[in-house]
């Protein structure tokens, strides 16, 4: 409703000549009181696990993944290597339903094929993600 009326104020202040508005002089001041506030109750909580897909990919040398965890469980995301080892470790520890954001830097690593991995709880699951230097 609030975003209705802000719209229906614009619209008529743009078709409305400025001369019937203002006089030579004048001043046009407006103020918006917003008050809605987000309560904890409408923070996302996601309904599946889910790591989306990475980006951008190909990469270089930085690579954003965005994971939904629907219920606390130990979580692991992690960076691996065609050999299946580790290169990186994002996050190790225990999370809250939410969706969480990380950024993988990989400067330190070699042109190539990596997979980002989560495991939380019973789910698992990876991507496919491509650095190119």
């Amino acid at each position: 409703m609030f975003l209705k009326q802000i719209r229906l104020l614009l619209l008529l202040l743009m078709l409305m000549p400025v001369g019937r508005l203002l006089a030579a002089g004048d001043t046009l001041s407006i103020s918006i009181f917003i008050q809605d506030v987000v309560s904890v109750d409408d923070v996302f909580v996601p309904s599946d696990y889910a790591l989306h897909p990475p980006y951008p990919n190909p990469f270089n040398p930085d690579v954003n993944l965005v994971v939904d965890i629907p219920q606390t469980a130990t979580t692991r995301i992690s960076i691996l290597n065609l050999r299946g080892q580790e290169v990186a470790i994002l996050e190790n520890r225990q999370l809250a339903p939410g969706r969480y954001d990380y950024q993988w830097r990989a400067s330190g690593q070699p042109s190539g094929i990596y997979f980002a991995r989560i495991r939380a709880g019973q789910f698992e699951t990876s991507e496919k993600i491509s650095l190119l230097k």
